[in-house]
This record gives structure tokens, C-alpha cells and sequence, in this order.
């Protein structure tokens, strides 16, 4: 069970500025407004207010209005109800679910031919029922009409109406999912070491995490892989490994561990790997920690969460060789800037990576130029893992980023 690291500091926090009562009031109407068109809407169209003919840029921006609607500034969203804040996940996993399928052409396509295709056979059902019956009160189908098209869609190729899948986000439409799903029983295959096999799928996650200093932030980012137990994302957020998020995402109910019956994951996940940014962007590697956070979170949600090591399962793809040579160590900034230097001692070497022991390493940094010269080693490493052993002395687990090492 995961364990959090009690900080006796602990830095000044800055009062938000208060809101007039006025202002709650608006951006609570504007609120209720958006509610209530999500909830009331029939077709995906409809839930994110666009129309039938607007480009997937009009669907995008829409979007994320819609987005900066439902989770606003942190000094606006404490003022939000707390009886409103179910509905607010409801609509974020309802108009996730709408761009994640018009945001990609072919399934666009294939939704727009179920929604005539469902809509044509009502009328001719309607039209028929009117030669042998009197006429009476026509009633609106229109929820049955998009409950169809989602069905017929989904028949159709088009996967399950709830992932959202889109091509704009960089996303293979082409997984078999009966494949992907079944996946995770060969995790312990020589070619996948993960306990549950991840699937490439991006879909919108709503990212919740703490700072010691700035108190609470939010960030919309997106998935590059998910399984059960874990995901990768893209945000532009710089996060530290060990910290606590808190992720809703409408993620398929085949994957989920609860709320099966909810349109939005909410699970807490643990930050295990952080790699450097690329065009602005990181991939953060996290753990689905469950839908409880770990003891002591919430008197401390900015603490460093530290997980129950693995003991000697062996779970790395190539083999380490235990070896203690002299490494040099320099930490870099995101730019590639040195911000330290360490003369350390490796614990095991092997071709993709190096543990190193008896670092006093910046807390925070990006990369690690890696120097071996026994080894004739020279690469650029990122964090993997760091902890201290039960000598005292802190490790870091490193894996070489530019290319393997091979020993001459």
C-alpha cells in the first residue's frame, strides 16, 4: 500500500482573491445554462451546441469553451455548489463522449449515416402507424432517435459510442478492440512486462493536483496509452514523481476497476514517470491508485506518495549487470542547462539504463548526463525511479533516452 511522506515545513499559502456576490451569481447562471443544454441535448451535435456542417477547428474550439465553462479558475470553482459539481462530471464525460466521435472524420461520418438512417425508418414507422391508426399527438423520439444512431454506429465499426476516439488527437481508429481488451492476459509474456497491457487511446482527462506553494491547480490534458492500472499523459503541467493526482476521464467501462455505471472515471494516480518536454508537452507516466486517495493525502495532498517496491520480481525487458563503477552525474533544466553535479557509484549497469547510489540530486530537474568512463559511457538518461535503500543512501533508477549502450 502506497504511504505519504510527512513534510514537517510547510510554505505560506496566498489567500485567493474574493469574489462579489455578483459574479458568483453570473457565472452560475452561465453555468446552469451549459447543464442544462448538455443534458437536454439528443445527438452529439446538439450536446456541444455546433451544427452539422461546422469544420472539426469549430468543433475544437466549442469544446474547449465548453471545457473552460465547466472548470473554471480554482477561485470561481470553490464557490460552485457542491450538489452542482456531480452534474458538471456528468456533462464533461457527455461532451468528451460527443467530440471525441465528430472530432474524427470517419466516425463523423459513420454517425451522421446512423443518425439518417435511424431518423428515416421513425418516420417511415410514424408514416405507417398513421394509415391504420387515427391520427393522434406526434411525441418526440429524438433520445431514441440518438441512442439508435449511437447503436448503429457502433455496429456499424465505429467501436463503442462511449470511447472517444479522435483522429485529430492522434489516434489509430483501426485497434481491434476485442484484441486490445484481451491484451493484458499476456502481460507477462517477454514482450510485454507490464502486469495489464496498455492500449493506444487518446481521449480528454481532467487533471487535479496540489502545490506546496500555489495551493490547487487543474489542467485539460490528454492520453497517449491507457490499461487498467495506469496511463500515460500529455500535459504541459510540470508534475514530480510521487505526487498524487486526482484524473476524470471517460475512460471504457472495460478498463475501469469501479463506477461502472458512471459516464466519468474518477480515480486518484500515483506519478511514476516524468519525461522531458516535447514541444511543450510531457509525457507523465501514472498508477490508478483507486477511487480513495492513500493515507494522509488529504492532510497533505502536496506530499510525495512513495509505492511498495516490487521486492525481487524481476519485471525490466533487459537484463542489468550488477557492476560498481565510478559515474558522473550532471542534472539538467528543461533547456539543458546544468543546475548540479554528482561523483556516485552505479549498483547495476546494463545496455538501456544505470541505478546509481549515493546521489544528493536537486529535487526537481529534467534530464541526467550520464558518464561512465571504465565503461567508455557517455548518454542522456531520465528519472525512473529514486528511493533510498536501506543503507540511508538514495538511488536513482535511470533509463538512457538518445540510444542503448553496448559494452565494447
Amino acid at each position: 500500500m502506497s504511504t505519504v511522506a510527512i513534510h514537517t515545513n510547510s510554505a505560506p499559502h496566498t489567500s485567493p482573491p474574493e469574489l462579489r456576490e455578483e459574479q458568483i451569481r453570473d457565472y452560475l447562471s452561465d453555468l446552469e445554462a451549459v447543464l442544462r443544454r448538455v443534458d437536454s441535448g439528443t445527438t452529439y451535435y446538439q450536446i456541444l451546441g455546433v451544427h452539422r456542417t461546422d469544420d472539426r477547428e469549430t468543433l475544437r474550439s466549442t469544446y474547449q469553451r465548453l471545457l473552460d465553462a465547466l472548470y473554471p479558475s480554482d477561485v470561481i470553482a470553490s464557490a460552485v455548489p457542491a450538489q452542482i459539481a456531480s452534474r458538471v462530471e456528468r456533462a464533461f464525460a457527455k461532451i468528451s463522449q460527443a467530440f471525441g466521435v465528430l472530432a474524427s472524420i470517419n466516425r463523423r461520418k459513420e454517425y451522421d449515416i446512423a443518425l439518417c438512417s435511424v431518423a428515416h425508418n421513425a418516420a417511415a414507422q410514424a408514416t405507417a402507424k398513421a394509415q391504420h391508426a387515427p391520427p393522434k399527438p406526434a411525441r418526440s423520439n429524438s433520445r431514441n432517435i440518438a441512442s439508435q444512431a449511437s447503436h448503429q454506429h457502433a455496429q456499424r465499426g465505429g467501436g463503442s459510442a462511449a470511447t472517444p476516439v479522435a483522429e485529430g488527437l492522434g489516434v489509430n481508429s483501426g485497434i481491434d478492440r476485442g484484441r486490445v481488451f484481451s491484451e493484458s492476459s499476456n502481460a507477462n509474456s517477454d514482450n510485454n512486462r507490464r502486469r495489464c497491457g496498455r492500449m493506444k487511446l487518446a481521449i480528454p482527462v481532467r487533471v487535479v493536483g496540489h502545490d506546496q506553494l500555489n495551493g490547487k491547480w487543474s489542467e485539460m490534458g490528454v492520453t497517449i496509452d491507457v490499461s487498467r492500472t495506469g496511463a500515460r499523459l500529455g500535459l504541459r503541467k510540470r508534475v514530480r514523481q510521487g505526487t498524487v493526482l486526482y484524473l476524470t476521464l471517460p475512460l471504457p467501462t472495460k478498463m475501469r476497476a469501479h463506477g461502472f455505471s458512471e459516464q466519468g472515471y474518477n480515480v486518484y494516480a500515483l506519478v511514476r514517470t516524468v519525461d522531458p518536454p516535447r514541444r511543450g508537452m510531457r509525457a507523465v507516466g501514472v498508477e490508478f491508485l483507486g477511487e480513495h486517495p492513500p493515507i494522509g493525502f488529504l492532510e497533505k495532498p502536496w506530499a510525495i506518495c512513495r509505492a511498495k517496491r516490487a521486492g525481487n520480481v524481476e519485471r525490466r525487458r533487459y537484463r542489468r549487470e550488477e557492476r560498481n563503477e565510478a559515474v558522473s552525474l550532471e542534472y539538467l533544466d528543461e533547456n539543458g542547462k546544468s543546475i548540479g553535479r554528482d561523483e556516485v557509484r552505479s549498483d547495476n549497469v546494463g545496455s538501456y539504463g544505470v541505478r546509481v547510489v549515493g546521489t544528493t540530486a536537486p529535487a526537481e530537474f529534467d534530464s541526467i548526463s550520464v558518464s561512465i568512463s571504465s565503461l567508455k559511457l557517455e548518454a542522456v538518461a531520465v528519472l525512473r525511479d529514486r528511493y533510498r535503500g536501506k543503507d540511508g543512501l538514495e538511488r536513482l533508477c535511470l533509463h538512457f533516452v538518445d540510444k542503448p549502450w553496448l559494452e565494447n
